[in-house]
């Protein structure tokens, strides 16, 4: 947690390890492991195929959780503008290592929920994303997707750039 080191809980206590992984960062509180505060992964490697491979993986099931990709307005708390952030982080960081791991495993990446107008703090859509991801999957798998390529993916927007609101100068 002071650090932002990745660690492996490969060993241990599984009850620790999982809630540990459950600590997501201002949601839940750390968790004490081996005289350290960690917390969940996502903040150094959410998607740790870099892991996976150095432990000898030949073939990795990569499921992202996407990025809220067609919201029409920025979340309007300062908490959700935060997860908001560190979703598109989380997907900037995947789609990095898909690209740089694409050579040393077989990467099958399961298509991301898309187009998403849900926001990261919204939890009352948690039921119609889980039926929506697993449509999709079995969408591409009965598809011979797990036999293509990874897609390559990027941040992106479904909103017309004619519908995108003009931004102050030096605004991203």
């Amino acid at each position: 947690m002071l650090t932002g080191e990745e660690l492996r809980l490969s060993r241990g206590p599984a009850l620790e390890a999982v809630l540990a992984s459950a600590a997501i960062p201002a949601v839940l509180p750390p968790v004490a492991w081996e005289g350290r505060a960690v917390m969940d992964g996502g903040v150094a490697n959410n998607t740790p195929i870099s892991h996976a491979v150095a432990l000898g993986a030949r073939t990795v099931y990569v499921l992202p959780t996407g990025h809220a990709c067609a919201l029409e307005q920025p979340p309007a708390s300062a908490l959700g503008m935060a997860l908001h952030a560190l979703t598109l982080l989380a997907q900037s960081r995947l789609i990095a290592d898909v690209e740089s791991h694409r050579d040393l495993a077989r990467l099958v990446v399961m298509p991301p929920p898309c187009p998403l107008a849900i926001q990261p703090i919204d939890f009352a859509h948690a039921e119609e994303l889980v039926e929506r991801s697993l449509a999709d999957a079995r969408t591409f798998l009965d598809g011979g997707g797990a036999e293509r390529p990874p897609i390559r993916m990027r941040v992106h927007s479904h909103l017309q750039p004619h519908a995108r609101k003009k931004r102050p100068a030096g605004a991203t």
